[in-house]
């Protein structure tokens, strides 16, 4: 990525290894989304008087129109849940393919592993499925008793005792902080240990399972070690990469908000043409700090995922010899040829022999 350095290059490997993150998707989709739906909102408080939504919302309209809105969501929702699931898995191998044979060629990593993605999709559907499933076991029951908690304290009046909510809650969160640490563990297998024999020798299901717990079997404290060491490390090189990135996009977006008040008293009191200019000049800044934001994103979270994907593949690869030999290539070892003396001459037939 950085030898030698190429900003479409080193961005190109930095987005294929981003979208093979889950988190990245909720910092460019998220935050985006949050910061327009906040604007929105304000947007819409402000002029709420002017509004009358009394004709809109009779009496069973509102259900039956809430109920096939939380429908059509709900579909729209899975359809995107199962394509970025797809998307990333894909993706995994091709960045696994990048890093292995270090060729850079982003379409052909992608074409060679469309078997395996598929049945590595399955994986990934099944086992987020079983976390829903015991998600929805251990905190169902947490929070329809929360929510009766609440609902008797709303009886009570106003300043009601807001310690068992608290009480309520907290179980709510250690669940589900433990259920994201134990999700976290199993990704990092997933991708780390029961991908490559899939890329490599296009092992089955069964097989490439089979290899991870024989390892686990042979060094659990070797494994317990490089888990924390790979949490360490990503953790602390985002939040490192973060507070850089963070602080040069706060200077920009403060470049860019004078910049923006500057051109607002200097030109929309100029008449209908300034204002139109101005409109644009806002825009086209606006689009600059996004893409910005983009950028920095994914060189962020680029660069982590390849620092990740590295150590894994080096860590395995000197447990599985198959991986090993694709990182480092064995030499070919020279067949040593002893060239024997040449033997002498022999004399001519009319002399005797030297030892006659």
């Amino acid at each position: 990525m950085l030898k030698p350095f190429r900003l479409g290059f080193f961005l190109k490997i930095a987005l294929v290894a981003a979208l093979t993150q889950p988190s990245f998707y909720s910092v460019v989709i998220s935050y985006p989304m949050q910061g327009a739906q906040a604007a929105a909102g304000a947007a819409a408080a402000q002029h709420q008087h002017r509004m009358d939504f009394s004709t809109l919302w009779q009496p069973g309209f509102g259900t039956v129109a809430g109920l096939v809105i939380l429908a059509i969501g709900l579909l729209v929702g899975l359809v995107v849940w199962v394509g970025i699931t797809y998307l990333f898995c894909r993706l995994r191998f091709t960045l696994f393919d990048l890093i292995v044979y270090k060729q850079g060629k982003v379409r052909q990593a992608w074409s060679k592993y469309g078997q395996q993605s598929w049945r590595y999709f399955g994986v990934m559907l099944l086992a987020s499925l079983a976390f829903l499933i015991v998600a929805a076991v251990a905190i169902g029951p947490l929070f329809l008793r929360m929510i009766r908690t609440m609902k008797e304290l709303a009886l009570q009046g106003a300043a009601p005792n807001p310690f068992p909510v608290f009480a309520a809650m907290f179980p709510i969160l250690g669940i589900v902080l433990l259920l994201g640490l134990l999700w976290m563990i199993v990704d990092t297998v997933l991708q780390d240990f029961v991908l490559p024999p899939m890329a490599i020798e296009d092992a089955p299901i069964e097989a490439a399972f089979g290899r991870f717990f024989s390892l686990l079997r042979d060094e659990p404290g070797t494994f317990l070690g490089y888990l924390l060491l790979r949490f360490v490390l990503s953790i602390g090189l985002s939040w490192a990469l973060l507070v850089v990135v963070g602080i040069f996009l706060l200077i920009a977006g403060l470049g860019v908000v004078l910049g923006g008040v500057l051109l607002f008293h200097l030109m929309w009191h100029g008449g209908i043409a300034l204002q139109v200019v101005f409109i644009i000049l806002a825009a086209i800044m606006a689009l600059i700090l996004l893409a910005l934001y983009f950028a920095a994103m994914i060189a962020i979270y680029g660069t982590v995922a390849v620092l990740k994907e590295s150590y894994a593949a080096y860590f395995f690869g000197s447990r599985y010899q198959e991986l090993g030999n694709r990182l480092e290539p064995p030499e070919e070892e020279a067949v040593a040829v002893r060239a024997e003396p040449p033997l002498p001459p022999l004399p001519p037939l009319q002399e005797p022999p030297p030892v006659w």
